[in-house]
């Protein structure tokens, strides 16, 4: 990866790091006041939104894409915000219509909230995916953050204050409100009089590209919406906690993703397909760095992860370990897809998903009504591995068989593999609590980063041409 493409993603990153953390606060503060039965609620409600959004997230995709291009920016960045703004607002509008239906899906009277969240939410992605087209990564980064920020500090308020579910949405839409704000102030896109071939070329795109908001919400959603159906919300409160802490792995591979994106997309008009294919090895490089060693991390230290948020959570120990299998396969499926989709080919992801969603529904529904949340959990795994099976066979067909970074995979899991032996080691001799978790956590983290570095000469090298040139001088004077 070139190095001003490795310090973008390097501070996409960062930001990143920050809306986990951020949301991390949320979570615990929700699951401490609140307990499992209130986080599962909530995470009904924001499976519902996730669910309609998927119109939307077409429209979002092409806006990303068209404007990625270079050329009437402008007038798609108009035409996509006027596209967008049609097909959030049926949904929100039906929402309201069935709230009775609504509510008692959820188990709250909440369903005008829900109806707010996704108005918001869908007006702050636009302004988010514009950022991406304009090359504007961390840019939009940092607006995630500010979102994620706002949301944390205005939900924990009104739950200290007294309101409950209610006012977790509420705080949401204010906080997407005043975030999309600051995304405005970032986009260097203006209003133009879009002609009839800009929404002619953004449907287009947007009639393959809405599939991949469907394949990402069944693979992040479908699970908990079936769950709904076949077990208590303080399961699914406990499921969707574990999913959440499995998502921390996941924030360096999307921060790659969005960075090798719009670039890909801009060399793909000249047919560099060695170099498409030289950013999908790097990207794959990258990918696992967190993952590989967090599925290590959860199997020796989950139930103690889960414990921090509250004594009823340990229960998800199992469930987080094959949630992370998952999400790793997902992760690298993911680099892949989005390689595809910057080729110009959403009929291919298309495809893909529509397989994957079927099968997805099929497998939640039988294997969550046979084993709980363990087949929910189950059902994800064996998605994240078909989603990346067939990419990998779509990919080799539109640019060669891509390079896998076999040993660099391989030297990260070495390196994991020492982490969890060194965990293990150590686990008995740590205090108990938050402070003996964290501080394993802490020595685990310290081991991997050794190791790898100690036996990856490819990732070190990367390490070193990313690193501020101030810390460069201190190594070399100590």
């Amino acid at each position: 990866m070139a190095l001003k493409l490795g310090r973008t993603a390097a501070i996409h990153f960062v930001s990143q790091v920050a809306v986990s953390v951020s949301g991390f606060v949320a979570t615990f503060a929700i699951a401490r006041i609140l307990g499992a039965d209130g986080v599962g609620v909530y995470a009904l409600g924001m499976s519902i939104v996730v669910w309609l959004n998927v119109p939307l997230s077409g429209f979002q995709e092409a806006l990303k894409k068209r404007v990625s291009e270079g050329i009437d920016e402008n007038a798609y960045f108009t035409a996509g915000v006027l596209l967008n703004f049609t097909s959030v607002a049926v949904p929100a509008v039906l929402v309201v219509l069935f709230r009775g239906q609504v509510n008692r899906y959820v188990g709250d009277t909440i369903a005008v909230f829900i109806a707010l969240v996704l108005v918001t939410n869908g007006v702050f992605n636009t302004l988010r995916e514009a950022l991406h087209g304009e090359k504007k990564v961390a840019q939009a980064g940092w607006v995630r953050f500010v979102e994620r920020t706002l949301r944390t500090a205005f939900q924990v308020a009104l739950l200290l204050v007294g309101y409950t579910i209610a006012g977790l949405f509420v705080g949401h839409a204010v906080a997407l409100v005043v975030s999309s704000l600051v995304g405005l102030y970032f986009v260097g896109l203006g209003p133009t009089r879009p002609k009839r071939v800009h929404f002619e070329r953004l449907v287009e795109y947007a009639k393959s590209g809405w599939s991949g908001g469907l394949k990402g919400n069944a693979f992040n959603y479908m699970d908990i919406i079936v769950l709904g159906f076949f077990v208590s919300p303080t399961l699914v409160g406990i499921y969707k906690v574990a999913w959440t802490l499995g998502s921390f792995l996941v924030v360096l591979s999307n921060s790659v993703s969005s960075t090798l994106f719009p670039e890909i997309s801009d060399i793909s008009t000249a047919g560099q397909t060695e170099q498409v294919k030289h950013y999908l090895d790097e990207g794959l490089v990258f990918t696992g760095l967190f993952l590989i060693p967090g599925l290590f991390g959860a199997a020796a230290l989950g139930s103690e992860l889960l414990r921090i948020y509250n004594t009823e959570f340990s229960r998800g120990a199992t469930v987080l370990v094959i949630l992370v299998g998952a999400l790793i396969l997902d992760a690298y499926a993911s680099q892949i897809v989005s390689v595809i989709k910057a080729l110009d080919r959403p009929d291919i992801v298309l495809r893909i998903d529509l397989l994957l969603v079927s099968m997805n529904v099929v497998l939640n529904v039988v294997l969550v009504s046979q084993f709980g949340w363990y087949g929910a959990a189950a059902a994800t795994l064996v998605s994240g591995g078909v989603t990346l099976g067939l990419s990998y066979v779509a990919i080799s067909r539109l640019v060669g068989r891509p390079s896998v970074p076999v040993r660099e995979i391989g030297e990260e899991l070495v390196a994991s593999v020492l982490m969890f032996a060194g965990v293990v080691a150590l686990e008995p001799l740590a205090p108990g609590g938050f402070v003996g978790t964290i501080s394993l956590v802490g020595a685990g983290a310290a081991v991997y980063t050794v190791a790898l570095l100690s036996i990856s000469p490819r990732i070190r090298q990367k390490a070193v041409a990313l690193a501020p040139p101030t810390l460069l001088r201190y190594a070399r004077i100590r």
